[in-house]
Formats: C-alpha cells, sequence, structure tokens
C-alpha cells in the first residue's frame, strides 16, 4: 500500500521553509553543464595524440603540461561544423624546428571505419626560451637529444569536399 504525504505548511512557516532556500547566482554560475561525452572525446583524443607522438619520437619530447588539452578542445571545434565529425578527422602532427625543417611526428585517425572529411595539420616548435633548449645548443654532444616543445602551436584546416560542386 502507498502512502502519501502532504505537505501542509503552519501558519508561521512560508513558503521558503517548505521548499528551501532559492539558488543565488553564484550557484547557478557555479554548476558546470559541460556534456559529459564530450570530456570523454576529449580525453580519448588527447590520449591517442600523446601515445602516438611519444611512439613516434621515442619519448624523447617534452610537452607543456595544458597544451594538449587547447589542442584537443580546438580539434573538437574544428570537427563539429563538419559532416562527420570528429570521426571523419585525421589529425597530423608536424615538428618544425627551423633549421631542418618539417617532420611528421603522428598521424591520428579518429575512427577508420568512417571517411576522412578533414585534415587537421598541428604544427609544433621547439620552445626557444627553454633552459634544457638552451643547454642543448651550448653541449651538442649530449647525445639524445629532447624536443621540448613550446606552447604555441599552429592548427590549420583543409577540408576534403566541397559543397559547391
Amino acid at each position: 500500500m502507498a502512502h502519501l504525504k502532504v505537505l501542509t505548511p503552519s501558519p508561521s512557516s512560508t513558503l521558503s521553509d517548505l521548499l528551501g532556500p532559492l539558488p543565488t547566482e553564484e550557484d547557478l554560475t557555479e554548476t558546470s553543464l559541460e556534456d559529459p561525452t564530450e570530456v570523454l572525446t576529449r580525453a580519448f583524443l588527447r590520449r591517442r595524440v600523446e601515445e602516438e607522438v611519444r611512439t613516434n619520437t621515442q619519448n624523447n619530447i617534452l610537452l607543456p603540461p595544458h597544451l594538449l588539452d587547447q589542442v584537443a578542445d580546438h580539434v573538437l571545434f574544428f570537427a563539429k561544423d563538419e559532416p562527420c565529425g570528429l570521426r571523419g578527422c585525421v589529425l597530423t602532427v608536424i615538428w618544425d624546428d627551423g633549421e631542418n625543417g618539417q617532420q611528421q611526428l603522428a598521424q591520428v585517425k579518429a575512427d577508420a571505419t568512417t571517411p576522412t572529411t578533414h585534415i587537421l595539420g598541428l604544427t609544433l616548435r621547439p620552445d626557444a626560451a627553454s633552459w634544457y633548449t638552451k643547454m642543448a645548443r651550448i653541449f651538442r654532444s649530449l647525445g639524445k637529444r629532447r624536443m621540448v616543445v613550446s606552447s604555441q602551436y599552429d592548427l590549420t584546416k583543409r577540408r576534403l569536399y566541397s559543397f559547391e560542386e
């Protein structure tokens, strides 16, 4: 048998006593309305790019702490207007040190079963202000040189289709 409780106000109670306090402006701004699937997608993309870059450079790369998070945000932003979204994206990571030209570090395809609709080119450059880079220039005989990545990067988009045709 189900029981039903009815809220009956006493003569001295107000509506706010029954319902609780109303949310303030601070409460409304503190809540994060971020989509959980977008958070998972961003984390997956970040992890895949980091794994590919570290594998192809034999772990000789030092990345700034939040660089891949920013890149993942920009990749998701560029992919949202595409017909297949992120699934149709191929991200090519390029190292441009200025001296030796450009070198492809990794290529990440978001979904192998979806046709590619756009290619994003992520260009990373060395951090010239890093103490490690300065020491490597002084002592060229350090053996393995680590690539210290700057927090500045370029992300270019190339569409493989056109709506006008």
